[in-house]
């Protein structure tokens, strides 16, 4: 396994869980992570763009067997002896990521964008704010960085509200960061694949605004993330949503809703 999982330093991941809970909630989640199927299915689709020589080094197909029988079950048992770190996808996802990387092939821009990035899967480690970071960039060349999502909707307006929710600008920004530039000094492109057919495509520029809020972000991310460390190493402790009493403002769209009497 990379040194790059067995490194504890600050990544993208750690610093989206941090500003979307807490730093608690960001230690939790890293040590007790398990990928889900739709997961699983974006990691091999991955190795099947960036890595494809190496595509069954890193994934494995599980055999279509009948796990009710004795030699369905022995198989099935054999398959997973034989996994060790391998990702295991059953042979419907095998199929998905080929009709997947068939779309990617067949989108003009997406096509030319990858072919004309210089670096791959590129691991950075470096430190700011005199912490330990780390950063695992999928595409990468002079100025411009690129992350390659799969999705369920890849359309603008359903992608949009995805990236915001999920920080991919945040993710966007610390990846430029890593990669030695100043959030308004990279280029950064999304591209989306839907992950069911038709396996539509589609490529984002990120704007300069989105990078700034995402840099933001980062950096907010880091501030409570100091807070956490600066608290445990006083109380020996560290809690979530702090020792005291927080107001409650309601959202806005509060102030419109009319309860059904």
């Amino acid at each position: 396994m990379s040194d790059y999982f067995q490194s504890d330093a600050i990544s993208a991941t750690l610093l989206k869980t941090i500003v979307r809970r807490s730093p608690i909630h960001a230690i939790e989640r890293m040590k007790s992570f398990v990928p889900t199927p739709t997961m699983k299915l974006g990691t091999a689709f991955h190795a099947a763009t960036l890595e494809p020589d190496r595509y069954f080094d890193l994934i494995s197909v599980m055999p279509n067997v009948d796990a009710r029988t004795k030699a369905g079950k022995e198989l099935r048992q054999k398959f997973h002896d034989e996994l060790g770190d391998k990702t295991a996808i059953t042979e419907e996802q095998q199929h998905a990521v080929e009709a997947m990387s068939l779309a990617l092939h067949y989108h003009p821009y997406a096509k030319a964008l990858i072919e004309k990035m210089e670096q791959r899967e590129v691991e950075k480690f470096f430190d700011f704010e005199d912490l330990e970071c780390k950063a695992k960039i999928d595409l990468l060349s002079k100025g411009v960085v690129v992350d390659i999502k799969t999705t369920i909707n890849a359309s603008p307006d359903s992608f949009r509200k995805q990236s915001a929710n999920l920080l991919y600008h945040l993710q966007l920004a610390w990846y430029a960061k890593a990669a030695g530039y100043n959030w308004n000094e990279c280029d950064a492109y999304i591209i989306a694949i839907e992950n069911s057919p038709p396996y539509s495509v589609a490529v984002y520029q990120y704007e300069q605004r989105a990078m700034e809020l995402g840099w933001d972000l980062c950096l907010r991310g880091i501030q409570l993330w100091k807070e956490h460390l600066a608290a445990k190493a006083i109380d020996g402790q560290s809690l979530a949503y702090g020792e005291g009493v927080m107001d409650l403002y309601l959202p806005a769209w509060a102030e419109t809703f009319a309860p059904i009497e």
